[in-house]
């Protein structure tokens, strides 16, 4: 790209709301002989390098925007169809010798998987890459975007993260300045935590009188297990209890091709333990006599964590601004009673096309212009699946995961529950971790193909290095340490040291800090984790 360049749309973030959203925006240029450009920028050096998901699938959402795509011999979609669900349990596991099976008539609709499909996303991704580079949509990876244009109520487009600076933020003989990447209309779709969504949120005050957003961290690894194991093909386990951290969340074991199996751990961010190490908890889970025996022989052959957005309906924030709207995870759109947020991704960046292609037909991007994307989410499932969810996630946080679960049944019911930010709910160090075998935390790291130019400027900055000091003397230690699922933060020698080549780019960090003490901001593109079946 050149130091500055002009198009008329550009996608932020190569995830399934953009990609889906690139592709049926220039569906629709081309049916009506237009020619404005289409965009999609992503951070990752690869496409899918930062996908990470369950993931199961709502396929249908696909017939619609690429009809006769289950025809298609790619790679992803055999892969896809042959690993439909087939068996779908839900497990109560009571502590880590014993379970039981909840029988499938007393599983909610809404956390019944049948005929799923179970799917990567990483892989996904690429493939909806491949078809959108296809019809003209121009997709570029290893360009992280790093601050919004705005200028006055407008938004003009974006400008794209240095590279080639020193650890103290000089330039060094492989410098080169930041594009900037003018736009007629800019759509956020970076995913959960989107730095440039936030920016676009703060400074329109587009969550004004919404909920305050819910954040779970997902920690995941991939398992190849020996030929004739015991979990089997086309099968879906969710479980509940233990680990029991005091919190909202629950285990996965998903099976994929080729004998693997994705296992994750899910946990509200708003746990209370200071001590807290998700990585850890993983680990532990995998130690339950149950879970320990479907992964018998199994060796981890990929890592990695990710934050999902879980406030729900009240905190759904506008999604919309002058020569902006926001999309997919950036957006919120996650239906936590239902285990799933893909599907709404996707259906959400179709309907900002459509409302894009009109406004390009009109020549306002004017944020009153673009309110048709509002209005056509409020018409759809997304946002009638996610009022009817609306308060799911926060009766947990209310109530705690035990009263939480009888009172997730009536939530419909109950006005609008509010809550507070989830680091607010941290309290001193309790007891110990459990002792267990397993990988460690810098070995999944590895597991993650996690790389970041040793001598780049920390992406990661502590504002106020006395606040980790009373923090420390708070909770005992510092809560960082713990709860970053790749040991970015760690102390040496009474002082917290940071290890930013480590960043899974999860984010956990800037959610969780009790004192939100902790500057996150965009690599040089291209960094971060390499994920490949995530």
């Amino acid at each position: 790209m050149k130091t500055e360049e002009q198009v008329d749309v550009l996608f932020v973030g190569a995830g399934p709301a953009s990609l889906a959203g690139a592709i049926r925006l220039k569906q629709l240029l081309d049916q009506a002989g237009r020619t404005e450009s289409v965009v999609v920028i992503e951070k990752g050096g690869r496409i899918g390098h930062h996908c990470l998901s369950g993931a199961i699938f709502e396929a249908e959402v696909l017939d619609e925007l690429l009809p006769g795509w289950r025809e298609r011999r790619d790679k992803f979609v055999v892969n896809a169809l042959a690993n439909r669900v087939e068996r779908d349990d839900l497990y109560y596991l009571y502590n880590r010798h014993s379970g039981v099976r909840i029988p499938h008539r007393l599983v909610p609709q809404t956390m019944r998987h049948d005929g799923n499909l179970m799917i990567s996303l990483s892989e996904m991704a690429r493939w909806l890459a491949s078809i959108a580079g296809e019809i003209g949509v121009e997709v570029y990876p290893g360009f992280g975007a790093g601050k919004l244009i705005v200028k006055g109520e407008w938004v003009k487009g974006v400008r794209l993260v240095d590279r080639g600076l020193d650890q103290r933020g000089q330039p060094q003989s492989n410098h080169l300045t930041g594009e900037t990447i003018n736009a007629g209309i800019t759509v956020l779709g970076e995913g959960s935590l989107g730095p440039l969504g936030r920016q676009l949120i703060g400074r329109f005050e587009l969550d004004r009188g919404r909920n305050q957003s819910m954040v779970s961290l997902g920690v995941k690894e991939i398992i190849r297990l020996p030929e004739g194991n015991d979990f089997g093909r086309n099968r879906a386990v969710h479980t509940t209890g233990f680990p029991n951290v005091g919190t909202f969340g629950g285990g996965t074991l998903y099976s994929m091709e080729e004998n693997l199996v994705a296992v994750a751990l899910v946990l509200g961010l708003d746990w209370p333990r200071a001590n807290l190490n998700p990585q850890h908890e993983l680990q532990v889970f995998k130690s339950h006599a149950l879970v320990r025996e479907w992964l018998k022989g199994g060796k981890v052959i990929e890592y990695g964590a990710k934050t999902l957005p879980e406030g729900g309906y009240y905190a759904v924030p506008e999604l919309v601004a002058n020569g902006a709207l926001i999309i997919g995870d950036d957006a919120g759109l996650t239906n936590v009673a239902k285990l799933k947020g893909l599907h709404y991704a996707i259906k959400s960046g179709m309907l900002a096309a459509e409302s894009i292609f009109e406004a390009l037909v009109e020549g306002s991007y004017s944020a009153e212009q673009l309110k048709g994307y509002e209005r056509r989410l409020a018409e759809s499932f997304v946002m009638r699946d996610l009022a009817a969810a609306r308060n799911y996630r926060q009766v947990f946080s209310k109530a705690g995961p035990r009263l939480g679960l009888p009172l997730s049944l009536i939530q419909g019911w109950l006005p609008r529950l509010q809550n507070k930010p989830d680091h607010h709910g941290l309290r001193p160090a309790v007891g110990k971790e459990n002792t267990v075998k397993g990988v460690d935390r810098l070995s999944d790291v590895a597991f993650s193909g996690t790389h970041h130019r040793e001598e780049a400027p920390s992406h990661i900055d502590i504002l106020d290095t006395a606040l980790c000091d009373d923090c420390r003397a708070r909770f005992g230690l510092y809560p960082c340490e713990a709860f970053c699922p790749g040991e970015v933060y760690r102390a040496h020698n009474g002082q917290l040291v940071l290890s930013p080549t480590n960043c899974l780019h999860c984010q956990t960090c800037r959610a969780k800090c009790p004192y939100q003490n902790v500057h996150w901001r965009l690599p040089e593109g291209g960094d971060g984790p390499m994920y490949r079946r995530m």
